[in-house]
């Protein structure tokens, strides 16, 4: 379903007037938004598995990682991700890094367990900066970036951090929104709030073209359900809608609040069974690093 233009423009034009009062989300609201959020599509079973398919095509007879997870959040795809991996029996020393120090807290309390649980196999240590202040003399195996290019505010800098700490023949795995209707909405607030665009996927791929990157890329669709968005009671409804956002929806009046829903509902589908679903997608991009050899062969 294309946005037209028109359609667009008025919602940039809501989003910039200043009679909507725009507030950020802390970092409590943020986890519960980034919860609900998840809670309602299947994009995150999606990206497991497709991220286990590039393990075991590139990595399957390695017996222990090294893994870096670079805005780990409160762990939502990190902790089924290293279960799968102890399962298959692999050692794991995990890193996490995030900004959001409560959603650290959430992930070191279950990475506590997993180690009481299996301590042979997993270690983890969790910092809650950001990328630029984080500081290793290790390099690992696994880098993932499971929507996290959002927190940055350019490609480069944060690219070339990345490629450093990423061990010989180890592999990165980015995931990053593909602009849709959905995040159109979230384009704006944040250009509104922090005087930036955030990045997405076409902004990831024209990188690479430019840098001459051999990536792979597959595209994943996994609609959201938004139907508790329309229920004005609902606390999940509220956390989702504000996560869409990226800002307070409590700060909205009323007319402000039926414009934001109209523009979701003209831009979803309803289902049978009354579900009201938008279309969401992402890029799954990876690459390998390659040996210093085989680069020197290449040159």
């Amino acid at each position: 379903m294309m946005m037209n233009n028109l359609q667009k423009s008025a919602i940039a034009n809501f989003i910039s007037d200043p009679k909507l009062k725009l507030v950020k989300l802390n970092e409590q609201e943020y986890m519960e938004g980034h919860i609900a959020y998840r809670s309602q599509q299947n994009e995150p079973e999606m990206i497991l598995k497709a991220t286990f398919k590039v393990i075991e095509k590139h990595q399957s007879s390695q017996e222990s990682y090294s893994i870096l997870s670079i805005g780990c959040g409160s762990g939502l795809f990190e902790k089924p991700f290293l279960k799968k991996l102890i399962e298959l029996n692999k050692s794991i020393h995990f890193v996490g890094i995030d900004p959001n120090k409560v959603e650290c807290v959430k992930t070191e309390e279950w990475c506590h367990k997993l180690n009481r649980f299996q301590p042979d196999k997993f270690t983890f240590k969790i910092h809650p900066i950001k990328l630029e202040k984080f500081e290793s003399s290790q390099s690992f195996d696994i880098i993932l970036l499971i929507h996290s290019f959002y927190l940055f505010s350019e490609i480069e800098s944060s690219f070339h951090k990345i490629y450093e700490l990423l061990e010989e023949e180890g592999i990165v795995v980015i995931v990053i929104a593909i602009k849709t209707e959905l995040r159109e909405l979230l384009y704006y607030v944040t250009q509104r709030l922090y005087q930036r665009s955030i990045l997405l996927s076409d902004d990831l791929y024209q990188f690479f073209s430019e840098h001459n990157i051999s990536v792979h890329q597959e595209i994943i669709e996994s609609p959201l359900n938004i139907t508790k968005c329309f229920q004005k009671d609902s606390q999940l409804g509220k956390h989702l809608l504000d996560f869409i956002v990226g800002a307070n929806t409590t700060y909205f009046s009323p007319s402000q609040l039926q414009v934001l829903l109209d523009y979701l509902s003209s831009n979803s589908q309803k289902l049978e069974g009354g579900e009201i679903m938008i279309p969401t997608s992402v890029s799954l991009y990876y690459f390998q690093k390659q040996k210093e050899e085989e680069i020197k062969k290449r040159n």
